[in-house]
Parts: structure tokens; sequence; C-alpha cells
């Protein structure tokens, strides 16, 4: 018997494979999957808060103790970027609470609140990290006036910081996706 199939015949082969059918998710698989989205989404939340928290009097103390202005106006931008990340946050990511447990409804809330999430995961450059930047930017540029000392590699090393929370922001978005992509395709697969 020939095992070895020719290549033109592959494709073919492939796409004729019995694909078995999706089953649809139970009610209550359905609502600890959205549960459990909406407990993540409010301790990420938290955690951001309380970072923020934390770091905006650190900044607020470097406007007040170190000398050079720009150091300062960076310092000062960094607090209100921190404000605007907050805020941003809970506009755009806020945890909301999961409707009565009917399955369409809890299934278009679920699908809704990924989607949601995925959105603000993919804009996050713009709304958590860009905030950030000009602060960050004149900050270093003060404190390496007051130094006296130009250091490109600490502006190199906060932008691939910078770059790597995008990247992460956009993997966790890439992710939710699929998770979306699997529900629309239980959703068709349940249709008659």
């Amino acid at each position: 018997m020939n095992t070895h199939l020719p290549e033109d015949d592959a494709p073919g082969l492939w796409r004729a494979q019995a694909v078995p059918p999706l089953q649809p998710l139970p009610t209550e698989q359905l609502a600890e999957q959205a549960a459990k989205l909406q407990r993540s989404v409010s301790r990420r939340n938290r955690r951001e808060t309380v970072v923020a928290v934390l770091i905006a009097p650190v900044f607020l103390f470097y406007a007040w103790v170190f000398p050079h202005w720009l150091t300062k106006l960076g310092a000062l931008l960094c607090v209100a970027g921190l404000g605007v990340l907050l805020w941003q946050l809970h506009r755009r990511a806020a945890a909301r609470p999961l409707p009565e447990v009917l399955a369409g409804s809890l299934l278009s809330f679920h699908r809704s609140e990924l989607a949601r999430q995925r959105d603000a995961l993919r804009s996050a450059w713009l709304w958590y990290v860009a905030p950030l930047v000009p602060g960050m930017v004149l900050f270093l540029c003060g404190r390496q006036i007051e130094i006296g000392v130009w250091q490109p590699g600490v502006f190199a090393f906060v932008a691939l910081v910078t770059g790597g929370v995008v990247l992460l922001n956009l993997y966790a978005a890439h992710k939710l996706q699929g998770q979306i992509d699997k529900l629309d395709q239980l959703t068709r697969e349940d249709k008659p």
C-alpha cells in the first residue's frame, strides 16, 4: 500500500477531512467564562490603580525636590498622565456586571465584553502609553541636564519597556480575538 500522497492531492484531502461539529457551550460554562473575564478585568484595573496611586506621590516629590524646571515639569506631566491613564482605564476597560443568566443575553454580553476589552488593549498605545511619554521624556531630559551627563541608553531602555508594554497589550488583544472567533464559530454552528 502506498502511503505517500502526491503533492497535488494533499490540499484536497486536507479540505475533505471530516471536522467534528463544535458543541454549543452550556449556559453554566458560558456564565463561568464571563464571570472569569470580569474578575480578571477587575483585578487588572485594581492593580493598575494601586500602582498609579503609589507612583503619583513619587513624581510629586520629584517635582518638589529636583531643581531643574524641566525635571519639575516632566514629573508633573507624569502625574497628569497617570490621571489620564486611570480615567481612560475606567472609561474604556472597566468590568461590567453580568446580566441575568439567560443563555442568549449572556452570550451576547460576553462576546461584547471580549470585543470591548480587545479594542481597549489594541488602542492601549494611545490612551495608556502615550499620556505618560511626554512627562517621561521631559523628566529624563531634565535629570540629565541636572547631572550634566547625556546618557542616551536611558532613553533606549525606556523606549524598549514602552514598546514591550505595547506589544504585550497587542498580544493580549490577539488572545481575546481568538476567544471571540471561537464564540462566533460556536454560534454559527448552533444555528440551523
